[in-house]
């Protein structure tokens, strides 16, 4: 496509008069007229929309791929918000850990060592690890669990 300047346009035209009957472009000065000369027609608009589309919908699908790989549900359930919301099963606990107190003490342990501060986690996840201990021991024991 040529790229109209309106250095170009006024060595092809005497007038800007004849350039725009010519041209059969409305416009108030030859600047305008270079503009609209310039603008994309509407199939080269779509085209260039239809890349930008390509373009979004390859990086939304990187984005997705990498969030699969760096998404930590269990990290997710231990933030406040999703906490009272969770069950068991969101943090990985197994029925036998809320039938034996050793068996909800080794999970804690598991994601104490996973969720402590030190480790990567935040105090908020930890406190909720420790709530999430409480919890299982409760259900240990109204289930007329052993304590092992």
């Amino acid at each position: 496509m040529e790229k109209y300047t309106v250095k170009s346009l006024k060595e092809q035209f005497s007038s800007f008069k004849e350039a725009k009957a010519k041209l059969g472009v409305k416009a108030r000065s030859w600047k305008a007229l270079a503009e609209k000369l310039n603008e994309p027609t509407p199939e080269q608009e779509i085209a260039m929309l239809k890349e930008q589309v390509k373009r979004l919908e390859s990086e939304v699908k990187r984005l997705r791929d990498a969030a699969e790989d760096t998404f930590d549900e269990v990290g997710f359930w231990l933030l406040d918000r999703n906490f009272e919301r969770a069950k068991f099963e969101d943090f990985g606990v197994s029925e036998q850990a809320t039938e034996m107190e050793s068996e909800a003490k080794k999970i804690h342990k598991e994601l104490s060592q996973r969720y402590h501060p030190d480790s990567g986690g935040s105090d908020e996840q930890m406190a909720n690890v420790n709530k999430l201990k409480k919890q299982m021991i409760s259900v240990v024991k109204l289930n007329g669990g052993m304590g092992l």
